[in-house]
């Protein structure tokens, strides 16, 4: 059934209101139903009926229906008009406009119709069994009543609207897909901006070449501090502005290699980040790349490790100074500390005295602690330890200066100090050795 135009549905219209004006007479005395027959107008009714566009059913109070016209028919068959009132749903094959749940029975537009409602307009989708598949009807019922407004039975009306649905749908699709495409191009331009805020406030460079290596975009505010202007490279390949050595970083992006790193190009210090383009299919079609201009960084950092060198070289000087160890005189070398020694420092000592030991084949070491006011305890500790790895090497430890403090955290640390020569200063410890020196070389 196709949508009849408005001249079809007013005469439409015109011809239910005559029917129901019609259906009221044959209520009426048995001399105007008479006259009614006589007059022949009951076929001129059914004729009308039949020739209606539009599917129409008529049932009576108890929901037997009394008449389908030949729409109906075409769609339903013959043995609908057997259909009672709870059979019209499943029959038919009446679903609600979204075609998946099943209209109820009391919802029906005829079942309304016949509880004295007007209905108005419902969309149905129709399954009908044998049919290629749904269509959906703009339905219209309301209640035949006779003169004296007794309800007689109801009426439904009903049009194919599938054919606008579709169209709607369609329109529906096109609207959707043109909605996603102005999102989509909003978020492009949203992109675009941000992009372009980037370029134009960063010192950046953001650049593009092709499968062959030539320039398609080149753009950024770095491109002013190397004395370029935008899209200057757009159209050369980048081997022959820059050669296979320094291009190497794009050639390496090209065959899908992504990298990173820092190269000085137009004079000017760029860190740079090399991306290949890849299309679905995993062919590389192209490089991206982003340059930094890290020029004053570069230098800054260049002074901070030259700073940092030196304050290094400086500490070795201080380390040096701190254990300072002197060789006294032949086989004797000497240690003589100064300030606070703590745990750090002692271990150093430990370090720089022992090799000296080794290297100067010393027979004696003498650790000075005239000048050290405070120790530790672990440095006490440590002290001792060292007088005992110089034993261990050949030599013999000698600790001259100590302090009362230092004596006194000494004792109170219980150390052993009874294999541990110790002279009252530094003096007293040279003498010492050079006495034990002659009376080695006499006893040769």
């Amino acid at each position: 059934m196709q949508p009849s135009d408005p001249q079809d549905i007013a005469v439409l219209q015109a011809r239910i209101a005559e029917l129901e004006s019609r259906l009221a007479e044959r209520s009426s005395p048995p001399e105007a139903h008479a006259r009614f027959a006589r007059e022949g107008d009951e076929d001129l009714l059914h004729a009308a009926l039949a020739s209606i566009a539009e599917g129409m059913i008529v049932c009576d109070t108890e929901g037997r229906i009394v008449h389908l016209n030949a729409p109906v028919l075409a769609m339903h068959g013959q043995g609908a008009v057997e259909w009672r009132l709870d059979q019209w749903a499943e029959g038919f094959g009446l679903y609600f406009a979204d075609g998946r749940n099943k209209i109820p029975q009391d919802q029906l537009p005829l079942a309304r119709a016949l509880r004295g409602e007007h209905v108005d307009g419902m969309e149905i989708c129709v399954r009908a069994q044998g049919a290629p598949g749904p269509t959906w009807h703009e339905s219209s019922a309301r209640p035949i009543r006779a003169k004296d407004g007794t309800l007689r039975g109801a009426v439904v009306v009903f049009r194919d609207i599938t054919e606008r649905r579709r169209h709607e749908h369609e329109i529906g699709l096109r609207l959707n897909a043109e909605a996603e495409r102005l999102a989509a191009e909003a978020q492009r331009v949203q992109q675009g901006r941000m992009l372009r805020l980037l370029l134009d406030h960063l010192d950046i460079v953001i650049w593009g070449v092709d499968e062959n290596g030539v320039f398609t975009f080149q753009e950024g505010k770095g491109l002013a501090t190397a004395g370029m202007r935008p899209g200057q490279l757009v159209g050369k390949a980048a081997v022959d502005i820059y050669g296979p050595k320094d291009a190497d970083g794009i050639i390496s992006a090209l065959n899908g290699q992504p990298s990173h790193r820092t190269e000085e190009a137009h004079r000017v210090v760029w860190e740079n980040w090399y991306l290949p383009v890849q299309e679905e299919d995993g062919k590389v079609s192209g490089a991206l790349g982003l340059s930094l201009d890290v020029t004053e960084w570069s230098r800054t950092r260049a002074e901070l490790e030259s700073k940092l060198a030196l304050i290094e070289r400086q500490q070795e000087v201080i380390r040096d100074l701190e254990t300072p160890v002197i060789q006294v005189w032949d086989n004797v070398v000497t240690l003589p500390m100064v300030g606070i020694v703590d745990s750090r420092r002692a271990a150093r000592v430990m370090d720089d005295l022992l090799a000296a030991v080794t290297r100067t084949q010393a027979q004696f070491a003498i650790l000075d602690l005239t000048g050290v006011e405070i120790v530790d305890t672990s440095t006490a500790s440590h002290l001792i330890q060292l007088i005992q790895a110089v034993r261990l090497l050949g030599a013999e430890g000698i600790i001259t200066g100590i302090r009362p403090n230092v004596a006194q955290t000494v004792v109170a640390l219980g150390l052993d100090m009874s294999r541990v020569t110790t002279l009252a200063t530094l003096r007293d410890g040279l003498a010492l050795c050079i006495r034990r020196l002659g009376a080695a070389r006499k006893g040769v």
